[in-house]
């Protein structure tokens, strides 16, 4: 799991915007849910987790410090990386079977991987190079999860990663930090898809312009087909359409500041802030001991629940939300770990918003403690 600073690390490759200016959040009523909704769950999700030995996109990146021990072991080349789409298969994937869990649990919202950096897109997109469109047939995998989290009653949230690796796959360098990426290196070699030494080509004229075209049309696409979004989640930029015209297609939705820099909450990372934060904001971490994608074994290995509360408590102690990740295998299925700590938590009289109380014996706190 990456600290902070692993944090920052990746945001710089992804473009990610520091807090630049004020931004008034959002007063519309089907938003005010977040403030109060204690407790999301966060599914990664995607073709990675065929390999099983490495994290969600970042896998192909060579050379990332927060993985610096384990000496490139857990990579592979950005070439076999996409070809692992050929392999995905999620023959037994049932949303119903994550969510139901979780609202009985006292989950009040999700938010799952619609395309990661990777650029595989989990949906039958018409402006996608690389996805179910092209590789399941037209099998739509984001449909039965909105409709999941309606039928249990968990506000929907959709992840959209902005940056694409596989459409940049040409133009830029799976070096980190070597000159075409992030320049914090500059006597690293840039590499290939191949990983191997190479200088990176420009790109062609109106690349750019293209490539903020199909982001853009995307986004659309999953605030179009699977409206109404409760919230989306983008991790990256560069930013190419305002919050008003995402609330233009989704008037209650909330946006996290990610793509933007600014956005209706603020999203630390894998590390307890120093202290409480001003406004709506939400934590998220991994449960599974491993990376943010599904591998074996962290992948099968949950942190045990009195961890998870523990963290809970604080987040929400400070007005928070806690976004506690969790890794389907590429069948669609979750570990066995995952649904013994579901009911580890409903046995225990789950967790309960707005009073911020803990039911039964998890955690005892009064309203006043949290």
């Amino acid at each position: 799991m990456s600290n902070n600073n692993e944090s920052r690390a990746q945001h710089a490759v992804l473009g990610i915007q520091e807090e630049r200016s004020r931004y008034e959040r959002t007063t519309h009523p089907n938003a005010q849910w977040f403030g109060s909704a204690g407790l999301g769950l966060f599914i990664h999700w995607g073709i990675s987790s065929v390999h099983g030995k490495i994290d969600l996109s970042w896998g192909m990146m060579a050379n990332t410090p927060w993985d610096a021990g384990a000496e490139n072991r857990n990579k592979t080349t950005p070439r076999d990386y996409f070809r692992l789409a050929e392999r995905f298969r999620p023959d037994r994937y049932d949303p119903d079977r994550w969510l139901a869990p979780a609202a009985g649990a006292g989950f009040r919202y999700a938010v799952m991987t619609t395309r990661h950096h990777d650029g595989y897109a989990m949906w039958p997109s018409e402006h996608a190079e690389f996805g179910t469109g092209t590789h399941l047939g037209g099998r739509d995998l984001v449909q039965p999860y909105v409709q999941g989290c309606r039928r249990y009653g968990l506000k929907v949230g959709l992840y959209y990663s902005p940056p694409d690796w596989y459409w940049n796959r040409n133009y830029m360098s799976f070096n980190y930090g070597s000159p075409a990426l992030t320049a914090k290196y500059p006597d690293r070699p840039d590499f290939d898809l191949d990983h191997q030494p190479a200088t990176i080509p420009p790109k062609p004229a109106g690349w750019d312009e293209a490539y903020r075209d199909y982001v853009r049309a995307q986004v659309i696409e999953l605030l179009t087909r699977y409206a109404p979004v409760d919230l989306l989640w983008f991790d990256g930029g560069p930013p190419v359409m305002t919050i008003n015209d995402i609330r233009g297609y989704n008037p209650g939705i909330v946006v996290n500041p990610r793509m933007h820099g600014y956005g209706d909450f603020k999203t630390p990372e894998c590390e307890m802030p120093a202290g409480p934060i001003d406004g709506w904001w939400e934590l998220c971490e991994t449960w599974p001991e491993c990376s943010w994608g599904y591998e074996t074994p962290g992948g099968e290995s949950y942190r045990p629940l009195a961890w998870m509360l523990s963290r809970l408590k604080q987040v929400r102690r400070w007005g928070g939300n806690y976004l506690i990740n969790v890794c389907p295998r590429p069948d669609g299925t979750l570990p066995d770990a995952y649904f013994e700590r579901m009911a580890e938590l409903t046995a225990a009289g789950g967790f309960i918003e707005p009073d911020r109380q803990w039911k039964g014996g998890v955690g005892s706190a009064s309203r006043g403690d949290v």
